[in-house]
């Protein structure tokens, strides 16, 4: 009897102790879930998503912003460029005759930023001179720097190129283009009141010069414009 007793006893405490284990288990477990959700209740994570959102949504405002400005800066600078060309041309509008190239070469330079400001990646302009005395018709490359703006392709990254050089006492300025895809026909007619309007002052020129000869050639070539005004010593 007391042997049988001592079996159950034995059994018993086994049993005691695998429950006390489990409770102590699941216990352990119950608490583990509790301090998570004590740590991280459900309001603090629609807190974080909140934050998460707004963060985002100030990035993309700050973003816009500094977009907006760029814009302004762009803008502004562009404001200033024609206002220094309007005031150089109204200033200039002395009708004179004839200016240094160092002049006319400001004009270009002015007018390619009044028109596409710091945003001018795709023209190239490249100078070759040593004597800065020599003097042309005022403003008489105008026309060739606004037929590009005008006719050409903006947008193509070899836009226009613009060579000025000076060689064995010659001046050559020679403009090229990107055309744009409907003009590419080879019967594109090259005139207009701009071309008429430069030889009738190359001609002027001629009569009254006894030191150099101007001439104009204006192309159409392979889908680019060139422009090429020389003044030749005699």
């Amino acid at each position: 009897m007391e042997v049988a007793l001592t079996i159950i006893d034995v059994a018993l405490l086994i049993w005691g102790i695998a429950i006390t284990v489990k409770y102590n288990r699941l216990l352990h477990e119950k608490n583990d879930q509790l301090l998570k959700n004590r740590i991280f209740p459900h309001t603090i994570r629609n807190k974080i998503e909140t934050f998460r959102i707004k963060t985002k949504h100030l990035k993309k405002k700050s973003d816009e912003l500094l977009e907006l400005k760029k814009m302004a800066d762009d803008l502004y600078d562009e404001i200033n460029n024609v206002s220094d060309f309007l005031g150089d041309e109204a200033y200039n509008s002395d009708d004179r005759v004839l200016v240094p190239i160092s002049d006319e070469i400001d004009m270009i330079r002015n007018y390619i930023k009044t028109s596409c400001g710091q945003n001018a990646s795709n023209i190239v302009l490249h100078v070759n001179v040593i004597n800065y005395d020599f003097s042309l018709p005022d403003r008489i490359t105008v026309s060739m720097i606004e037929n590009a703006f005008k006719h050409g392709d903006t947008s193509a990254p070899d836009f226009m190129r613009i060579y000025i050089t000076e060689k064995d006492g010659d001046y050559e300025f020679v403009v090229k283009n990107k055309m744009r895809v409907e003009d590419y026909s080879g019967d594109r007619k090259l005139s207009g009141l701009g071309v008429q309007n430069m030889k009738d002052r190359i001609a002027n020129y001629n009569e009254y010069n006894y030191e150099y000869k101007g001439s104009i050639y204006v192309a159409n070539k392979k889908g680019y414009f060139y422009f090429k005004l020389l003044f030749k010593k005699i």
